[in-house]
């Protein structure tokens, strides 16, 4: 299994209109989307990083192996999300591990 996790922080513009709640929702909604219609994708998931820090977002997902991350990464409906989300949140951060056996 792949864990897909990415960081985000709010843009500038979110952030000056004090639009923290509702860009959450709209992601959240975003994220919905995508949940148990893309093949491979085992969770997924965003929220506020409760650790504070730099970051104000955290995105999870778990992916079945390697090749279902690239699937993901390639699929209309991430692509979708993507496009949604660029006016909300910069300065991403992504790391992926491998857990388990395979």
């Amino acid at each position: 299994m792949i864990r897909h996790i990415l960081l985000w922080k709010y843009t500038n513009a979110v952030k000056a209109q004090h639009q923290e709640a509702e860009a959450l929702k709209f992601l959240q909604n975003s994220v919905a989307t995508m949940r148990g219609r893309i093949d491979g994708l085992l969770c997924i998931e965003i929220g506020l990083n409760l650790a504070g820090g730099d970051y104000d977002l955290i995105f999870y997902a778990e992916l079945r192996d390697e090749q279902a991350l690239q699937c993901f990464q390639q699929h209309p409906l991430h692509a979708a999300h993507r496009e949604r989300c660029k006016d909300l949140v910069t300065a991403r951060l992504c790391g992926d591990v491998r857990v388990g056996t395979n």
